[in-house]
């Protein structure tokens, strides 16, 4: 393992999405004391960073959805208080807006297009978006149509990617792991455990206990034999846990530390 990428944002990295047909990696990143919000770009051959250079007032009131085919998608927000998503902005990777759907509200991407619904019918009338003009291509797509192509979409496009598989405090391959962890580590796993496996490593989220009955989370891996490679804390002094905190892109490790710092590691050999 090599560390190819460590950057601090200086604010909390809100949400990660992955362009993988021009495998590149979207992030927002939210300040919530200057109440800021700002979108940027990871190259992930070249680890080249871009900030997205909006024309939009109030980037705050915006969020990324997705990002694919060198498009970034972002979301306004409809009922702030219950941060109901309103709006799709599709922006190019300069940041200039390509097209906007106002009244619209994302659902998901498929082989075709991109499926969105109107905000006041969220079940109901879905309508397929050509990409990357945002013409309508068809309406009054079923949802369970659309629920369909999307997932059989999101199994083709992240086929390169490996995401951890969550185990509860309970479960019988929770309890495995945690045997296995107590015994190469002396550690004692609580509340929740990631697992993944590549051709050649073991990788594993935990949580354990800290004095002030907190939680830390943490990252380890090891070879397939066993054998200790690396480890780091992700966050500490939590009140819960989380989800999805490390996946893997055609060889490399990415996660996030302390909130605010994006990792990335090299699984080659």
């Amino acid at each position: 393992m090599s560390l190819r990428f460590k950057y601090s944002f200086g604010a909390a990295l809100w949400r990660l999405k992955l362009d993988t047909a021009c495998r590149k990696l979207a992030l927002e990143v939210r300040d919530g004391d200057l109440l800021l919000a700002s979108f940027f770009l990871l190259d992930c051959d070249r680890l080249e960073l871009q900030e997205l250079q909006l024309t939009q007032p109030n980037a705050w009131w915006q969020g990324l959805e997705d990002a694919h085919a060198g498009l970034v998608l972002l979301h306004g927000y409809g009922d702030r208080k219950l941060g109901q998503h309103k709006g799709i902005s599709a922006l190019a990777a300069g940041g200039q807006v390509l097209w906007e759907k106002p009244d619209l509200a994302f659902y998901g991407l498929g082989e075709c297009g991109l499926y969105a619904h109107e905000v006041a019918q969220p079940g109901s009338d879905f309508r397929l978006l050509h990409l990357p003009a945002g013409e309508e291509a068809r309406h009054r797509v079923s949802q369970v149509k659309a629920a369909e192509e999307v997932a059989q979409f999101n199994r083709a496009r992240f086929s390169e990617c490996v995401y951890p598989v969550l185990y509860l405090e309970g479960e019988p391959y929770f309890e495995e792991v945690r045997r296995f962890l107590a015994h190469t580590l002396a550690v004692t796993p609580v509340s929740a455990i990631e697992y993944a496996e590549t051709e050649a490593y073991i990788l594993i989220s935990y949580y354990v206990r800290t004095k002030n009955e907190k939680l830390e989370n943490l990252l380890v891996v090891f070879e397939l034999e066993g054998n200790f490679c690396f480890s780091e804390s992700l966050a500490s002094e939590l009140s819960g846990i989380g989800s999805d905190t490390f996946f893997i892109f055609r060889g490399d490790l990415y996660f996030i530390q302390q909130k605010e710092i994006l990792q990335i590691h090299s699984l080659q050999f």
